[in-house]
C-alpha cells in the first residue's frame, strides 16, 4: 500500500479525529460531570422554563414592533427572530452590546440567542427590558 494512502487510512494519533471530546478517555470524566450537574441543577427543566419567558418576549415585542420584527421562532433557549433589514439588525447586535448583551446574527436577518444553560428567567427580563428600550429608539 501506499505510504501516502496509509497515512490518510490510520492517524498518526488518536486525537487527530476532532470532536467534542477529543477521543481521550479522561474527557469522559469531564462529560460525566458535565451530565451530573444538568441533572442535579434540573437545567433541562430551567431552559424550558426559561425559553418560554423568553419567546414569549419576543412574540410581544413582535406585535409592537411590527415594522421591526417579525418570525420568532425558538425551542427552550435556542430562539431567533428577523429583523426588517440587515443593516438595523447590526445596528441593534452593536447596541445590544454597548449595554451589555451579547447577541448574534444569523442569516440574513436574523438575531439569534443562545444563552448558556444556567440563564435564568429574571435574565430574560433583564434582556427584553434592554431589548426593548432599543427597538423603541428605533420607531
Amino acid at each position: 500500500m501506499d505510504s501516502h494512502l496509509q497515512r490518510l487510512q490510520m492517524s498518526e494519533r488518536p486525537y487527530r479525529i476532532f470532536n467534542t471530546w477529543m477521543g481521550d478517555p479522561s474527557k469522559n470524566l469531564l462529560l460525566a460531570e458535565v451530565l451530573n450537574v444538568i441533572r442535579q441543577e434540573n437545567l433541562l427543566a430551567e431552559v424550558t422554563r426559561t425559553g418560554k419567558a423568553l419567546l414569549g418576549g419576543l412574540y410581544e415585542l413582535q406585535a409592537k414592533y411590527p415594522q421591526l420584527l417579525s418570525r420568532a421562532r425558538g425551542q427552550g433557549t435556542f430562539c431567533a427572530i428577523d429583523i426588517c433589514k440587515a443593516s438595523v439588525r447590526d445596528k441593534l447586535i452593536l447596541q445590544a452590546r454597548d449595554n451589555g448583551v451579547i447577541l448574534g446574527g444569523c442569516g440574513d436577518l436574523s438575531i439569534r440567542f443562545r444563552p448558556a444553560l444556567i440563564f435564568k428567567e429574571h435574565h430574560v427580563h433583564m434582556f427584553l427590558n434592554v431589548f426593548s428600550d432599543l427597538l423603541a429608539a428605533h420607531k
